[in-house]
């Protein structure tokens, strides 16, 4: 009778837990992941900025659920340290079902937020978005105080040879079959928490930082590319001052004739004079033309000649990628991506932008008709020399104008993330361990214009979070070490009881 008392005294802790403390956890964590579902789904939620970083700890929202999580830890607590059917348990194997249990729990939030991020759609899906990740959790929940807690009690437990009593034979056999069991059973178990658990616990606490690290990167490049392509449409303005310097010039010859007769040596209005004035005009019409080009309105609504173009858009870029992304993840992304990839569209309309150019080789080819030289017998023949010298002057000088134009050339555009490293899925595994060699280095060709015409600016690098945190694992290894501690420091707990199997009862009613 009395070893039957001693053994309900020393019940084991899978019972127990079972019975009491996992009984109230089961019942209280749905509510839980349903509430806190419910406050990401807050349509009000923006990026805060660092004034609201304070006020945010005051939240309703934030103040009940940090209260929650307390009371539930608090209960878990109190029931491990406080129940009397623990009676004969020490305060290491207490604490330790407290550990197990609140790792559970850790897991189990982390990995349902991960599992929504994986699985969410934009859509209004109720039972894919709001039933799924939180059934999810509740299933690691289990899954871990299984493996754990159920794992203590198994590896504590005789199976092979029970008849063997004690003894140095006995002890020995029971070690190896413990050694059997913490080091081959129990983690071929973990095994399965892992992919269940500490892959969507990263996902859930460094996905979405992993993903901004990626597109961080990419609003760099974008702002280089915008940088360099209003740069290379400053061009523009030159020409333009180019043409009225153009026209100063001629103007200025002809008052030179008129007063002096400094061409044709016959002072006063005549033709060649006539004539400078109609090349004045004929320049004043070219750089009016060009003028209209460059003060019309961009069709993106935006302008290239704005200093503040690139600026603006990469803090826009910015403030919508700091905003709330588990609210909805898919909206999230799809509105970032769609807004830098319009403004990724509309530096290559820039970039490709030519109508300048094709002006002056319109007006070029045209100068010959459209160059007001007089004819008849009015003009004598040194008259007909300076005007035909200072054509072929004003015409050599209009292409050489042109070639200057056609010789500068836009930015090569910036690799984007994705054409530096395209792996994805699974891919990424293979790029680690058998990373590509790195291209030859092209050979340096002429860039003509059909070689400028083919470049265009990379759109967004698309990403997941399942993908970023893989492919950024050197720089996200605090969030691996984290999902990796709270997911497997029971396990390190576990491994007293391999040599001191007595760990589990307290003082007097040890074996």
């Amino acid at each position: 009778m009395g070893e039957k008392a001693h053994h309900a005294r020393s019940m084991s802790i899978g019972d127990i837990l079972f019975k009491r403390a996992f009984a109230r956890l089961v019942f209280l964590i749905p509510p839980l992941f349903f509430f806190g579902n419910a406050l990401a789904q807050d349509p009000s939620s923006h990026a805060q900025e660092p004034g609201e970083i304070l006020s945010s700890f005051l939240d309703p929202a934030s103040v009940i659920g940090a209260g929650i999580v307390v009371a539930i830890i608090g209960l878990v607590l109190f029931a491990a340290l406080t129940s009397k059917r623990l009676e004969g348990s020490s305060l290491f194997n207490r604490l330790f079902v407290v550990v197990a249990v609140t790792a559970g729990f850790f897991s189990a939030v982390s990995s349902a937020i991960g599992f929504g991020l994986i699985t969410s759609q934009e859509s209004t899906d109720f039972f894919r978005n709001a039933v799924l990740p939180p059934a999810f959790g509740v299933f690691v929940f289990c899954l871990a105080v299984a493996i754990w807690v159920g794992g203590a009690e198994f590896v504590r437990h005789r199976d092979w040879l029970r008849d063997i009593k004690g003894g140095a034979i006995g002890d020995l056999i029971f070690f190896i079959e413990r050694a059997f069991k913490l080091f081959v059973v129990i983690p071929a178990l973990a095994l399965i928490l892992f992919f269940v658990s500490t892959w969507t616990t990263v996902v859930g606490v460094g996905g979405v930082d992993a993903v901004r690290h990626t597109y961080s990167a990419e609003i760099d490049r974008l702002a280089a590319e915008c940088a360099g392509i209003t740069t290379y449409r400053q061009r523009d303005f030159l020409f333009r001052e180019d043409l009225r310097l153009s026209v100063r010039d001629v103007t200025r010859v002809a008052d030179a004739e008129r007063s002096g007769g400094s061409q044709s040596g016959a002072a006063g209005q005549g033709a060649v004079s006539d004539y400078y004035k109609g090349l004045a005009a004929w320049y004043q019409g070219l750089e009016a033309s060009v003028t209209t080009l460059i003060d019309a309105d961009d069709p993106s609504g935006m302008n290239p000649y704005d200093p503040n173009i690139c600026a603006n858009k990469t803090s826009s870029l910015s403030k919508r990628l700091s905003l709330n992304a588990f609210e909805n993840v898919d909206k999230w992304s799809r509105e970032f991506e769609t807004e830098f990839n319009d403004f990724a569209n509309v530096l290559n309309r820039w970039r490709h932008d030519r109508r300048i150019e094709r002006l002056l080789d319109q007006q070029l080819s045209n100068f010959d008709r459209a160059n007001p030289r007089p004819v008849g017998a009015r003009i004598s023949a040194r008259q007909h020399e300076a005007i035909d010298s200072y054509a072929d002057d004003v015409e050599r000088a209009l292409k050489s104008l042109i070639s200057k134009q056609k010789r500068q050339k836009p930015p090569v555009p910036l690799k984007s993330e994705a054409e530096k490293s395209p792996a994805r899925g699974l891919d990424i595994f293979r790029e680690m361990i058998s990373p590509t060699p790195p291209p030859p280095e092209p050979e340096t060709i002429s860039r003509r214009q059909e070689i400028v015409d083919a470049e265009f600016v990379p759109g967004l690098s698309t990403i997941t979070p399942r993908d970023a945190v893989l492919k950024h694992a050197n720089i996200f290894s605090d969030v691996w070490a984290l999902a990796l501690s709270w997911d497997y420091a029971p396990y390190l707990l576990m491994l007293a009881f391999l040599f001191f199997p007595s760990a589990e009862r307290a003082e007097g009613y040890k074996d």
